[in-house]
């Protein structure tokens, strides 16, 4: 009996993944069709992670590479796990006031620029008291400065919240 299952197990483990990859592809490109505008900003192969707050003591890291779209009023982040598998897309939106463009979105918190590396900070909506800070790490110069443009833009925003 256990054999007939563990002999299934694995060809599953795999067909899903290799689903899980396809889906997530095509969401991506109909994600970028669909989505971008005249003055989007796309950034590409970003390493980083992801850091959730799971209350006390409970924090889970997550290694990730990360594409970027980014809009007048949010930020689509396309995450990698190990490097190459895709995960569920992440909409960081700006503020709560302007939808245009968007698709289930997270309302973005705090956005601190260092040196080299960019945290965007949020509170996911089926999350209220947790929260997930995304680090982007080892930016260029023009791609911090693409973030520190944001910043200055949507300061007024940042500080409200």
């Amino acid at each position: 009996m256990f054999d007939s299952i563990f002999s299934y197990f694995i060809p599953a483990v795999i067909l899903s993944l290799v689903v899980s990859v396809i889906y997530f592809f095509f969401e991506k490109k109909k994600i970028i069709e669909n989505y971008t505008e005249s003055n989007s900003k796309q950034l590409k192969n970003i390493t980083g992670l992801i850091i959730l707050d799971g209350g006390s003591l409970k924090k889970r890291i997550q290694f990730c590479n990360f594409d970027l779209l980014i809009n007048e009023n949010t930020i689509f982040i396309f995450p990698r796990s190990f490097y190459f598998i895709p995960m569920r897309k992440i909409n960081l939106n700006f503020s709560n006031s302007t939808k245009k463009l968007t698709h289930s979105t997270i309302l973005l918190r705090e956005m601190i620029v260092n040196n080299q590396s960019v945290d965007l900070i949020s509170y996911p909506n089926y999350l209220q008291s947790k929260g997930r800070i995304i680090r982007l790490q080892n930016l260029t110069n023009e791609q911090i400065s693409i973030f520190e443009e944001i910043k200055k833009i949507k300061i007024i925003r940042f500080t409200s919240i």
